[in-house]
């Protein structure tokens, strides 16, 4: 047994609500769900488990010298003794057990001051895996006194992390890799098997937003993989079954709420109701037939715009009337009933009226060929749920129109 795994401050200053140093919200879902899998993963290789906190007493002045090297100051207290933000929050107790380590420090270094060197080199440790909060101070700390003044092989788990700023993390990261610390992730570097994901939903929830008109996006970063692996959005994690369900897609999403959460609202038919519930499905299903053919148009449209040169009026031309075409077998539903697989608003609703909407802000324009699917358009985009899905700005065309130059 070489190895260990060392997690660093997952405590309730950083962790939980009122806490002084919360991190990104971003990165705390995405930590504790990825660091009971690491915590998993090592309770089955039997290898042992350091769980490191701070406390700091108040000081007003930081020791000479590297930051990294010192401890922490100033006005706001951070991990005090005596306190709740010095202690583990319960979704951290719940990972521990009787056999661990737990050590306490009162500097940004795991080792300065502290029995961890000689507890290592007693169990023959020569490889650290290190996970917790903050990137750019406590474990960087940890991880080059590791390297540096131990020589040990230490492993940064880049999907184990915890940050308030995610510039400040990734400079952190770089820093550590010029140390000659191994940045990797626990499935990488562990050979953890990728978490299959089946469906996620948790009625109360904490909404998590994340930046993707940006490189890199952070649907792409090692964290958030950690959660989906497949890296899409929306993504939801259903605490009830210890964090391990997860649905991604919408449409997935409200057929799993409407299933296992009995909504007062049903977005389906009973089961029973044999004929309704499958023209539901049905509807579902061929929304992809209009969005694959409206995607037709709007590629070709970029693709022109990219290259320098319009798309040709004709073949513009020829698209959208696929696109018509296709919509008017839609027109023949929406004639049938008030929306588009029934009388009640369903999720065969869900599905097919965003696709509208996206349309219209790429400069669709309604003509009476298509009147009962206008006032089906209509009639959904005044209910409460479509008005506070849409973006705002989102009701009226935008700046692209993919259907210009034609008639």
């Amino acid at each position: 047994m070489t190895t260990a795994l060392l997690l660093i401050d997952l405590q309730a200053e950083f962790l939980s609500h009122g806490g002084n140093f919360l991190i990104s919200a971003t990165s705390r879902l995405a930590l504790l769900r990825n660091t009971a899998k690491v915590v998993r993963s090592f309770r089955v290789r039997e290898e042992p488990i350091i769980w490191v906190r701070s406390e700091y007493a108040l000081r007003s002045t930081q020791p000479l010298g590297n930051l990294l090297e010192g401890t922490h100051s100033g006005k706001k207290p951070c991990c005090a003794p005596n306190t709740e933000g010095a202690e583990f929050p319960v979704e951290v107790q719940a990972l521990q057990a009787p056999d661990d380590v737990l050590l306490t420090k009162g500097w940004y270094s795991a080792f300065k001051e502290t029995n961890l060197e000689e507890l290592l080199r007693q169990r023959g440790i020569t490889h650290l895996f290190i996970g917790g909060l903050l990137t750019n101070v406590c474990v960087s700390a940890t991880a080059e006194d590791a390297v540096k003044s131990c020589g040990l092989t230490v492993t940064i788990l880049e999907d184990c992390l915890g940050w308030r700023k995610f510039r400040s993390h990734e400079m952190a990261l770089s820093k550590m890799r010029a140390a000659g610390v191994i940045v990797s992730t626990q499935y990488k570097a562990l050979g953890t098997p990728a978490h299959q994901p089946t469906l996620y939903y948790g009625i109360a929830f904490v909404p998590m937003r994340l930046r993707v008109m940006c490189d890199p996006k952070e649907t792409r970063t090692p964290p958030f993989l950690g959660l989906n692996h497949r890296g899409k959005t929306p993504v939801l994690v259903d605490p009830q079954e210890g964090g391990d369900i997860i649905v991604n897609e919408s449409i997935a999403i409200l057929h799993y709420i409407d299933t296992y959460f009995e909504p007062k609202q049903t977005l389906l038919p009973s089961i029973s109701a044999r004929r309704a519930y499958s023209v539901a499905l049905t509807r579902i299903q061929e929304t992809e037939n209009l969005h694959s053919i409206y995607d037709e148009l709007e590629d070709a449209h970029f693709n022109a715009e990219n290259s320098g040169k319009p798309l040709e009026t004709a073949e513009r031309a020829k698209l959208i009337d696929c696109v018509y075409k296709e919509l008017d077998f839609w027109e023949t539903y929406a004639k049938q009933t008030l929306f588009i697989s029934g009388n009640e608003f369903g999720l065969a609703d869900c599905a097919f009226f965003p696709l509208l909407a996206y349309m219209v802000h790429r400069g669709f324009e309604w003509t009476a060929r298509w009147q009962n699917l206008h006032n089906y358009f209509l009639r959904v985009r005044e209910r409460n749920c479509a008005q506070h899905a849409q973006p705002l700005g989102w009701d009226q065309p935008g700046k692209t129109n993919v259907w210009a130059n034609t008639t």
